[in-house]
């Protein structure tokens, strides 16, 4: 029997070994390659990008520092527009006693609401009137040239609201604030109240400020003069504040009022502090039926809201002072924001309450007072030697027509005190 050599089966073995092994040595090179090659571009493009970012980096980096060079005035505030009211673009006011032109209120009558705004459709089919924030004012040229009287009346109109006044050298220390009303008011008795505030102002160098309340209309959600008139009064003090942001006080009189006394100051009458601590009514209810009161404490260096309130406890809105600092201009803004505004209060007394009630912070600065230093109601059945805290005698600095409008007497009330208004 024959046998086949070791050496042969040995040999074969070992060369088939070895083959095996060559074979995986080999593979292993390849991927070893493969990997060495792929760190390398990463490695490379890595640094590439660094580079890249280190780079853009110095050179915005020298941007800068040369902008900041040859552009010392370009700095982060001029990202923002500069502080305005309602409208972007203001007028200079020549004098401090800023009303309408009166004269032009049957006009605007004529012409109506619709025809004086912008309305835009809501998606529920309704129309609403809007305020152009960006509107130009008709410059003085335009005017000249135009000689259509419909058209400067409308301009008028628009244009009245930008009004701001800038002089230093005359600047009033307070402002009278009042709306009147082209659709519900008669002439006469517009003349008269705008003449009013003026004869009191000018003999006090105070400052006046009297718009439409139409001009209100665009920023309310139910946009008639009858349903909006108590919260235009919020936004028309704001109003006066940008108008005269150097004045300190502002003091709103409503149009169903005539100041009677021109010869007292509000400085001596009210504001001086001494004076207002005999005023001010304290550990009192702020509405009616409320557990929260004034405080007995009250310091009335510290008053910055000074509201009369009436006989059976309401907050009397008709007359009011703000203080312009901080807590005015809170008190207003508050008062303002469309969600207050469009909230279920009952009226805007109610929403004054609410914020004087639970904001400790308002309710310390704000003094109750007495009607007769500021509002007193005139009844014509009453006589003029009857005297108390509430009503109208003879002497006081204003008379208040309130509920004339429900009467139906407000324009002739307002023509028989007028003829009795103390001028000298």
């Amino acid at each position: 029997m024959g046998l086949r050599p070791k050496s042969n089966s040995t040999s074969r073995n070992h060369n088939d070994g070895g083959s095996h092994s060559n074979s995986y040595l080999h593979s292993n090179s390849k991927w070893s390659i493969k990997n060495i090659k792929t760190n390398i571009l990463r490695s490379f493009y890595s640094n590439v990008a660094l580079r890249i970012v280190s780079i853009l980096s110095v050179f915005i980096f020298i941007l800068y520092i040369f902008s900041n060079l040859f552009y010392p005035n370009s700095n982060n505030k001029n990202l923002f527009s500069s502080e305005h009211g309602y409208y972007l673009n203001e007028l200079p006011a020549s004098s401090r006693l800023i009303f309408p032109h009166v004269e032009h209120s049957p006009v605007l009558k004529e012409i109506g609401i619709n025809a004086l705004y912008i309305q835009r459709y809501e998606m529920d089919g309704t129309r609403k009137f809007v305020l152009k924030a960006d509107d130009k004012p008709l410059t003085d040229e335009d005017k000249k040239k135009t000689t259509d009287q419909i058209l400067l009346v409308k301009r008028s109109f628009l244009d009245h609201g930008k009004l701001v006044y800038r002089k230093d050298s005359d600047e009033p220390e307070i402002v009278i604030v009042t709306l009147i009303d082209f659709e519900n008011d008669e002439l006469d008795s517009i003349v008269k109240i705008v003449q009013n505030r003026v004869d009191y102002a000018q003999k006090h160098k105070y400052g006046v400020y009297i718009r439409w309340a139409q001009e209100f209309l665009p920023l309310m959600e139910k946009q008639t003069v009858l349903e909006s008139y108590e919260h235009f009064k919020p936004l028309i003090m704001r109003s006066a504040i940008h108008a005269f942001p150097r004045a300190k006080y502002v003091f709103f009189v409503d149009k169903s009022a005539l100041i009677m006394n021109l010869d007292l100051s509000l400085q001596k009458h009210l504001l001086e502090p001494s004076i207002l601590d005999l005023t001010v009514l304290r550990n009192v209810p702020v509405l009616p039926q409320s557990n929260i009161k004034t405080y007995n404490h009250f310091d009335p260096h510290n008053a910055k809201i000074i509201i009369p309130q009436t006989q059976d406890g309401k907050l009397n809105m008709n007359s009011f002072i703000l203080s312009t600092d901080l807590y005015g201009k809170s008190f207003l803004e508050y008062l303002s924001d469309p969600i207050i505004v469009n909230y279920a209060f009952d009226d805007l007394q109610s929403s004054v309450g609410h914020i004087i009630q639970w904001h400790p912070m308002f309710l310390k600065r704000t003094a109750l007072v007495v009607p007769k230093v500021m509002a007193s109601k005139y009844d014509a059945s009453r006589g003029d030697t009857t005297s108390d805290s509430y009503h109208y005698t003879p002497g006081d600095l204003i008379a208040s027509f309130e509920g004339c409008k429900e009467r139906g007497t407000c324009d002739n009330d307002i023509k028989e005190l007028y003829s009795k208004i103390k001028k000298d």
